[in-house]
């Protein structure tokens, strides 16, 4: 899938390695883990199959979660234009989302922009 970023700042955080270690601590591996098989998936409906994923939603977002990291994140039409998916049932409705825009990155419940600014 292809991620964007709602801030420049979170995208820093999460684009390299080290950066997303002095974030994430003990959890990068997870962090990364999260951010790759996301990043690998070809559509969102892909992700929905990983077992290691879990996947919840809250207001028409979505939240991906591997161990204590999650992302919260919203899927995008081809078009770009923010989709809302409000249970696990409508996921196949937007099965084809190739994008996300990720809104923040959680660690153990603490925001990573919170710790970066």
């Amino acid at each position: 899938m292809q991620l964007a970023w709602s801030s420049p700042q979170l995208e820093g955080s999460c684009s390299s390695s080290a950066r997303l270690r002095v974030f994430a601590g003990d959890q990068a591996v997870a962090a990364e883990d999260l951010l790759s098989v996301v990043a690998q998936a070809p559509r969102l409906g892909d992700l929905a199959g990983f077992r290691s994923v879990r996947m919840s939603f809250t207001a028409g977002k979505l939240t991906l979660a591997v161990e204590e990291v999650d992302m919260h994140a919203q899927a995008l039409s081809s078009a770009g234009s923010p989709r809302t998916i409000t249970s696990k049932t409508s996921v196949s409705e937007h099965a084809d989302a190739e994008s996300l825009v990720v809104h923040d990155l959680l660690i153990r419940g603490r925001s990573i922009l919170r710790r970066a600014s």
